[in-house]
């Protein structure tokens, strides 16, 4: 008796989160259409789409004729049911979002890390307050958000709600979700920054409706958020995708994960910043400002004619273009989106060189086939990716409310 019950509430759960997802990414929508696309009765279609409508849930949006019969009455989520939050928690800044429940965006805090606010206590402080402060001039009660996603540097368990290895800061294993929700009482998911712009993206951005999508980060850390399917490809410890170190060059560099050589150590902000610095024998104190502002002048020196801004423009741009062949031959991408604050900066001299230029760096026959674009969601991929992460919980418990998972 109880594995009836059990299998008839998996059934309706199945069914909930069926029709929920089809309403969300195809509204307005009638429940006649809703029945024809997932198969499921008309019957069962109308009953969980009252309960949806009794819930506020879905609301009505017009109608539409039918042939013979009645209008059809269409139906979209409410966008005002529920609010998520997502926070890009950046080696330098934390930039918090809040979304409604169709993921549009309504509020941002950001708030800046210095370069000793590093410690997990420090960073759950800053993580908190943009948190409240966004709540407190939004006007939005916590019991009516959802929950709380966070892109994260770094190595993540986004299951057990661990950062295993942030290598800027030397965090490992730091039981983030379980700090969080014990201080925000509110439910908390994690997954790698990375990751979370490439759920975005192929979700709401440039890469909907791609089979196979990589989307790069190039900010102080570069990484790859690799889809295939409608699914992210974590690899065995959810370490797919890092891009940043796989080996440039033997014996190079050091980079902050204490290997040498790899990519980021010449790509990412800090790479392209020492470099600088070495060739034009300058100190910090001479461009001085945080990463952005050090990258960005840097940037347009090199465009006024600076000879050694330039030659350091023109060594990320290849640098890159290595890292992305090697995607390409290891990935085999039927797309690839450029975002992260470096990448989006310099997206004018790399955009041009990879349709040109990538066979010189990956197979011919693949490359030849890789679309190549730029994030589309932009300064808020990170973040509504992970406001995305909170989402697709809220599908897989059918709409209905979520519950702390991580605190003891």
């Amino acid at each position: 008796m109880s594995l009836k019950k059990s299998t008839t509430r998996q059934l309706r759960l199945s069914n909930r989160t069926t029709l929920l997802k089809k309403i969300y990414f195809n509204n307005p929508i009638s429940r006649l259409e809703l029945s024809s696309m997932t198969e499921l009765s008309p019957a069962t279609a109308t009953n969980v789409t009252g309960e949806f409508l009794e819930e506020g849930l879905v609301i009505e949006s017009g109608s539409i004729e039918s042939e013979g019969g009645r209008p059809r009455t269409l139906l979209k989520v409410n966008p005002s049911h529920a609010y998520l939050i997502g926070i890009d928690v950046g080696e330098t800044c934390i930039k918090s979002d809040l979304f409604d429940l169709s993921l549009q965006h309504l509020a941002t805090v950001d708030r800046q890390l210095g370069k000793t606010e590093n410690q997990p206590d420090q960073v759950v402080d800053q993580i908190v307050e943009s948190v409240e402060e966004l709540l407190s001039h939004s006007k939005i009660k916590s019991a009516e958000v959802l929950g709380v996603g966070i892109g994260f540097p770094g190595l993540v368990d986004p299951e057990a709600g661990i950062s295993i290895f942030a290598p800027n800061w030397g965090w490992r294993d730091i039981p983030l979700s379980n700090i969080l929700e014990a201080r925000l009482k509110l439910p908390i998911a994690i997954d790698n920054g990375a990751k979370a712009m490439a759920l975005a993206e192929s979700m709401f951005g440039g890469g909907q409706g791609v089979d196979s999508l990589a989307v790069l980060l190039v900010g102080t850390g570069i990484g790859a958020g690799i889809i295939e399917g409608d699914s992210l490809y974590r690899g065995a410890m959810n370490s797919a995708g890092e891009l940043g170190h796989t080996t440039l060059e033997i014996n190079g560099r050091t980079c902050r994960c204490g290997r040498k050589g790899c990519l980021e150590a010449y790509a990412g902000a800090a790479g392209i910043i020492s470099r600088y610095l070495e060739q034009s024998g300058k100190t910090l104190s001479d461009i001085s400002g945080d990463q952005k502002e050090m990258v960005s002048q840097i940037n347009k020196d090199a465009e006024k004619g600076d000879q050694i801004a330039r030659r350091v423009i023109e060594d990320t741009v290849e640098y890159l273009l290595v890292g992305i062949g090697n995607l390409i031959n290891m990935v085999n991408p039927q797309k690839i989106l450029l975002g992260g604050w470096v990448g989006m900066m310099l997206a004018d001299k790399i955009l041009p060189v990879l349709s040109t230029r990538i066979s010189d760096y990956a197979l011919q026959q693949p490359s030849s086939k890789t679309e190549f674009g730029l994030c589309q969601l932009k300064d808020e991929t990170v973040a509504q990716g992970a406001a995305t992460l909170i989402l697709e919980k809220f599908f897989e418990a059918g709409g209905r409310p979520l519950t702390i998972q991580h605190m003891e």
